[in-house]
């Protein structure tokens, strides 16, 4: 069982070598070059969402130590979803650069 595991996973990292393009036809631009632009657009994406989501979240924080007894459920409600709004962003980002690594 072991050897073919070990099999499987030999024959995976030969096949990653057909990843390994140097150059796109029709420009300058390398992989290296794509693979920075898409992880500096990320990092900017992951610094502007957290730091919205910081904003939604004191203001849900806010919104529910004022609201009346009816309201409260509603904005509890909405500070969930902003919680799950900020695993999300990290999620995405960690699966984005999972597959920069790959190259």
């Amino acid at each position: 069982m072991l050897k073919f595991v070990g099999n499987s996973l030999s024959k995976l990292g030969n096949s990653m070598n057909l990843l390994a393009i140097t150059k796109l036809d029709g420009g300058n631009y390398n992989i290296d070059s794509i693979l920075k632009a898409i992880k500096t657009v990320t990092d900017w994406c992951l610094r502007v969402g957290i730091a919205l989501a910081g904003v939604s979240l004191v203001i849900g924080f806010v919104m529910y130590a004022v609201a009346d007894v009816d309201k409260k459920q509603q904005v509890k409600q909405r500070i969930i979803q902003t919680m799950f709004g900020i695993v999300g962003i990290i999620l995405a980002i960690s699966l984005v650069n999972l597959i920069i690594s790959l190259f």
